[in-house]
């Protein structure tokens, strides 16, 4: 490389900017909250037909797709649906406003059966809208009206910002963490809409599963949840409650418990511990508390109702013996057998009956969605063969040689297309039933795809992302210990089995925002969090040489160290 224009890009004025510029490039969703895909021990899941009773339940989970809509794992069909913003009341027969990775609690139709999953209303709300005004790639998260909103690689991401189609003046689209803006002094960082699940009131307060990035909300926008924060209450003043890290001022809201106006003092309403969701349409300054328009006690569960059937999707955030809790509510596992409970940070499908008070299920079957101590892998690249796996509406795909399994709890979108990501009727349904035609049909045969890999490496996608066509792949993952990797010209090393020849010039130090060359190449080692980005080769993948800022946009290899966790995966 010419020693002038590596001397150049090591100066201080250009090293931060540079590796910022790698990192918006390559970075999509990261993080902490790998899936394992499979079902624990305790109950083999429910099949993509419904083959359980749950299609009879409440059913609270993320969206995965559409052509109707899938919700944990049930294909329900929607022609007679109704679609209620929770927030608002508003309501509307069309799905256009839905999109993968938002979480739904679906009611069924009367008719509805484990055949033939229909649903009467889907309701939806986001549990946090505001701007960015903190982002920290190493911890994977995000601060969002005072909320810490942790970010998985099961995470979506979507853009809906109006100058991606701007002939004008048009921009990239924001595809993970990276790419946000953050608040710096009176300029607001990137606005956006965050469905999850609550995590409890430790650690993050939101698990992500959709973070949809909007063009900030104009002065006197009249949308009364413009700005919102949702979440467990930790403390009540005389006029405020707090939520997460933001203090709500409660002296100016209207007041609901539930769908009631309530007339009695607002602050009067809520207890520490309940789950209330606070609204305004300006976002709080400084060290300000947020003047909420509106506030609201929620239900933790979908129906409170003893005795009724719920299905519900969440990530453990505390366990006692054989209770847990999800989503700010408890679970009584005790019927099940102990030897498959889950752990803190597993995401889990649990289905019961609500017990006596409204907050607490009794649990009948648990099935683990994601684990959290599960290895993530990430690959990128054309699509080798897709096949049918053992049962109904499962398949086997491969992305650089690697086979991965897709059943009906990986999240499936078409970004290759204007509204792939949605419902509507821009895009064909690409869904479990039609996955294998759908990819043989697309224009596009490049696919990004997020996995988890369980005790015997086996992998499961947690997403599979249609993607524009290109001749670039990417990896990510944790490098293996055999081959042992070697540091040379090339550089080699593998991540799960895909080899890897990196020239030294394209390597570059997450920790120490250097690029490498000679003596200060980062050497990479096993163990590492490395993210690869390059051309493949039969199943491989070569990273040449770099000769400038443009080339290193298409072969880089970022080594982000020895990661905290084997529970991580982005690109």
């Amino acid at each position: 490389m010419n020693e002038r224009l590596m001397a150049r890009w090591r100066s201080p004025a250009l090293l931060v900017p540079l590796a910022v510029l790698v990192m918006v490039a390559l970075l999509s969703s990261c993080g902490g909250g790998g899936g394992s895909g499979g079902s624990s021990a305790m109950d083999p899941g429910p099949g993509p037909s419904g083959s359980d009773a749950g299609t009879a339940a409440v059913s609270s989970g993320t969206i995965t797709a559409f052509g109707s809509v899938f919700v944990n794992g049930h294909e329900y069909a929607t022609g007679s649906a109704v679609v209620i913003d929770d927030d608002t009341g508003d309501s509307t027969s069309s799905t256009d406003g839905l999109e993968v990775g938002m979480v739904a609690d679906v009611k069924p139709a009367s008719a509805s059966t484990s055949a033939h999953p229909m649903a009467a209303e889907l309701h939806v709300h986001a549990l946090a809208r505001g701007v960015v005004d903190a982002s920290d790639t190493g911890a994977s998260t995000l601060t969002v009206m005072g909320q810490t909103v942790q970010l998985s690689s099961a995470t979506t991401f979507t853009d809906h910002r109006a100058c991606l189609t701007d002939t004008a003046s048009p921009c990239d689209a924001i595809t993970g963490q990276s790419g946000l803006s953050v608040t710096a002094g009176a300029t607001p960082g990137s606005y956006v809409s965050v469905d999850g699940y609550l995590y409890g009131s430790g650690g993050a307060q939101i698990v992500a599963t959709l973070v949809s990035i909007r063009d900030l909300p104009g002065a006197g926008n009249g949308y009364p949840a413009v700005y919102k924060a949702e979440g467990v209450v930790t403390a009540v003043g005389a006029t405020s409650i707090t939520i997460g890290g933001l203090v709500a001022d409660l002296s100016a809201s209207n007041c609901f418990n539930g769908a009631r106006r309530t007339s009695s003092a607002c602050a009067g309403l809520f207890a520490v511990g309940q789950v209330a969701s606070v609204h305004g349409t300006a976002a709080p300054t400084g060290t300000s508390a947020f003047a909420a328009k509106v506030a609201i006690l929620r239900d933790k569960l979908p129906v409170e109702t003893a005795g009724a059937a719920v299905e519900i999707e969440g990530r453990v955030s505390t366990i006692n013996g054989s209770t847990f809790s999800i989503r700010g509510f408890s679970v009584d596992a005790s019927a099940l057998p102990s030897a498959g409970l889950p752990v803190v940070g597993d995401v889990v499908r649990v289905q019961g009956t609500v017990a006596a008070g409204g907050a607490t299920i009794t649990a009948s079957s648990i099935s683990v969605i994601h684990a959290v101590a599960t290895a993530s892998y990430g690959f990128a690249g054309p699509v080798g063969a897709v096949a049918a796996g053992s049962a109904a509406n499962t398949y086997t795909l491969t992305v650089l040689g690697q086979s991965i399994a897709v059943n009906a709890s990986t999240r499936l979108a078409d970004l290759s297309v204007r509204g792939g990501h949605r419902g509507d009727s821009n895009s064909r349904p690409f869904n479990i039933a039609t996955f294998r035609t759908y990819l043989a049909a697309s224009a596009s045969q490049s696919v990004q795809v997020q996995t988890a890999a369980d005790a015997s490496g086996n992998l499961t996608a947690t997403s599979v992302v249609i993607v524009p066509a290109t001749t670039v792949a990417m990896l990510s993952g944790v490098v293996d210990a055999t081959p042992a990797p070697a540091n040379g010209t090339p550089t080699t090393f593998s991540i799960h089995g895909v080899a890897v020849s990196a020239d030294p010039s394209a390597i570059v130090s997450a920790r120490r925002w250097r690029l490498g060359t000679g003596s200060s190449t980062p050497s990479i080692a096993a163990g590492d969090f490395v993210i690869v980005r390059g051309t493949a080769v039969a199943n491989a993948i070569t990273v040449a040489p770099v000769t400038s800022l443009r080339g290193l946009l298409n072969n880089v290899v970022i080594d982000s160290g020895v990661p905290p966790s084997r529970d991580g995966g982005c690109f």
